[in-house]
């Protein structure tokens, strides 16, 4: 089972905090946010990960170097960054194949779903849909992009959802990309939702959204234990060990 981990950007509405550091590395209670992704997507089965680097993308590698809960590729964009649909693209090209499925996991989003919850669709999704966002209805006075949910059906109107940055997604869907050039993801799920291949769930849990200075500096020394999955205290003290 594989994931996606978009890492490449440069993290500017953090301010400060990303000039020397990306936001992926940033810590919450000591512990860099990559790794409560990397935490959900061991619990989900994953095997086999890629993260995109561009913005101090040796840092992010560095980091990382000594994680072995389950194979790591890192595929680095240079000259310029390619957007999340370029670097899934070309990540795909270099360590996938274009008849896999996968994960993409947001690291600027920490989940705490319900006990038993796996995003991995059942094979009637599968073949009902060529991707699958996780959603959330939008919170009082937050600027998310809305999305409606209908029939299981994402569409691009105005509606009461946004997308989490969680999903499962057909390689595929992606295959009209040409590797190593710049493509942004949301033309990709429009195009699904035009085409009624793009479906929806709600998610079963709450989340923060951490990729802003504002909300990052309020929980930055919170310790989400309590929150998470019971594995998380043994996985947390490895990576502090």
């Amino acid at each position: 089972m594989k994931a996606f981990f978009p890492c490449a950007g440069f993290g500017t509405r953090m301010g400060e905090w990303t000039k020397d550091s990306p936001k992926p590395i940033l810590k919450i209670n000591n512990i860099p946010l990559i790794y409560y992704s990397l935490f959900h997507a061991k619990s989900w089965g994953i095997n086999d990960g890629i993260l995109n680097l561009h913005y101090l993308g040796e840092k992010i590698q560095e980091e990382l170097r000594g994680f072995n809960d389950f194979q790591l590729h890192f595929s680095s964009e240079t000259p310029e960054i390619l957007g999340t649909g370029g670097g899934i693209r070309t990540g795909i090209e270099r360590f996938w194949d274009l008849q896999d499925h996968f994960l993409v996991l947001n690291p600027d989003f920490i989940l705490f779903p319900e006990s038993g919850f796996n995003p991995w669709p059942d094979p009637e999704e599968q073949k009902k849909f060529d991707c699958i966002l996780y959603l959330a209805k939008i919170p009082e006075n937050a600027n998310y992009t809305g999305l409606s949910l209908k029939d299981n059906l994402v569409q691009f109107e105005a509606g009461g959802y946004f997308y989490l940055g969680l999903s499962w997604m057909k390689a595929e869907c992606l295959s009209d990309l040409e590797p190593d050039r710049p493509y942004d993801l949301a033309n990709t799920f429009r195009k699904l939702s035009a085409q009624n291949k793009l479906g929806g769930k709600i998610f079963p849990g709450t989340f923060l959204d951490l990729g802003e200075k504002q909300f990052y500096e309020k929980y930055k020394d919170t310790d989400f234990s309590d929150r998470l999955m019971e594995d998380w205290i043994e996985f947390r003290n490895r990576i502090l060990s």
